[in-house]
């Protein structure tokens, strides 16, 4: 008997492209710029009295109290709930399909760590090595049960909580730091050579700042943390609730009213121990803050998350529809976030490095996202993918996709918005020639 030819793997068509995926993805980018913008522009690095002395409405400690509480955590959470959710909804296309789902997965996760590195040489906040790295951990539970990857997602929930714990534990009886040491003050003094104007200083600086930043998301619990919204994400895409949001109106409430106030009174408390607590070494208060924060951070990214859903499916679409462009084509956002801050706070670039406020910097960066939103737009007019899409969709397949809307087998391809009414509603499908 012959056996049956393997089934191409193919990209998601773009009619199981959920809108609301895309907009979320959008704000998480928003949130994660804001977060990254006191580090990018120096700001966080510089003495107290040179922070009050760019403070130039008097509302930076405020607000910054108001980001912590806001920001911290949460949309990297985001992102890493999205990135599970994507992850469920290739592997859904690949059974479909019958193709070959982990070694197209795993090409994808290299292709991406590619990218990582290189971005990391210019920004050492890059967080695509990580997803990356963590993400061939997904691989494993592609055969697994709804309830098996439920399980695991409560599991690793579960170590990021005792993971304080055994971290203090450890570092205190396997690696005490010498008396005197200040790992904050060494990562700091990295951070200078960012104000000069030589390009080869600022990649040997970022890659010396990676290898801390590696150390850094093991030490404080955040692969942990980024591997459990992985799962939490691969649940809610195998469970299908982002496709028929009216359908699951009551769940996104209860997620909403059980997650909030375990955000809101734990986050509350995170500003003021985050304030008073030294990253270093871990101290009993530091323990306390990082078991708070695997509890609470999740937790108010979770409400963020089904409240936005709620929000989508009560007639606020057209509104945050407006952030979609730019989620759709999430990896060239984000990437061009960091090379449109090199260019403004580097030494290469306008030289800002050290010179803007917490207010200021909070302002630029929602105007470089606003900006980003509006070209992301008109990109996709144009073109099917971002440009970076494009080049990691290319190399996950082994083969050239049209780029242009218009390019497609020699016929015009501009997509069509097609709308019928299904049983939780109508459902958006998109159409091309």
């Amino acid at each position: 008997m012959t056996a049956p030819a393997a089934v191409p793997f193919s990209p998601v068509a773009d009619a199981e492209r959920a809108g609301v995926l895309d907009a979320l993805r959008g704000f998480a980018l928003l949130g994660i710029l804001i977060s990254h913008m006191p580090t990018m522009s120096g700001y966080e690095f510089l003495a107290p009295h040179s922070q009050a002395a760019l403070d130039r409405f008097g509302i930076d400690a405020p607000l910054a109290a108001v980001m912590e509480f806001l920001i911290r955590g949460k949309f990297f959470s985001l992102f890493s709930l999205l990135f599970g959710i994507g992850f469920a909804v290739q592997l859904q296309s690949a059974a479909r399909r019958g193709a070959n789902f982990a070694r197209h997965f795993a090409r994808r996760l290299a292709i991406l760590l590619v990218l990582g590195v290189v971005h990391a040489s210019l920004w050492y906040g890059d967080i695509l090595k990580d997803y990356a790295l963590i993400g061939l951990v997904l691989i494993a539970t592609a055969r697994w049960h709804e309830r098996t990857v439920a399980l695991a997602a409560i599991s690793v929930l579960a170590l990021g909580i005792v993971w304080p714990i055994l971290v203090a534990a450890l570092v205190g009886a396997a690696a005490p730091l010498p008396s005197g040491s200040d790992p904050g003050g060494d990562f700091a003094a990295l951070t200078h050579a960012f104000a000069g104007a030589d390009l080869r200083a600022d990649v040997a600086a970022n890659l010396a700042l990676v290898r801390l930043k590696v150390l850094q998301i093991v030490y404080d619990g955040k692969a942990v943390a980024i591997l459990a919204m992985f799962l939490i994400g691969a649940l809610v895409g195998q469970l299908g609730l982002f496709r028929t949001l009216c359908a699951h109106r009551r769940l996104f409430l209860r997620v909403f009213w059980m997650c909030l106030p375990l955000g809101v009174v734990g986050n509350v408390e995170l500003v003021h121990l985050h304030a008073v607590t030294p990253d270093f070494p871990p101290t009993r208060m530091w323990v306390i803050e990082h078991i708070l924060f695997a509890v609470a951070v999740p937790a108010m990214a979770l409400a963020c998350a089904s409240g936005f859903a709620l929000l989508w499916s009560r007639g606020l679409r057209p509104v945050l529809q407006v952030l979609a462009p730019a989620g759709q084509m999430a990896l060239t956002t984000y990437v061009s976030q960091t090379l449109i801050s090199i260019a403004l706070f580097y030494g290469i670039g306008l030289g800002l490095h050290g010179k803007v406020g917490f207010a200021d910097g909070t302002l630029i960066a929602m105007a470089i996202f606003s900006l980003q939103c509006a070209m992301s737009r008109v990109w996709l007019r144009h073109f099917r993918f971002g440009p970076l899409e494009w080049l990691w969709r290319c190399g996950t397949y082994g083969k050239w996709f049209p780029f242009a809307v218009e390019t497609f087998n020699g016929h015009a391809s501009t997509p069509v918005r097609a709308t019928t009414q299904g049983a939780s509603g109508p459902i958006s499908i998109t159409l091309e020639n």
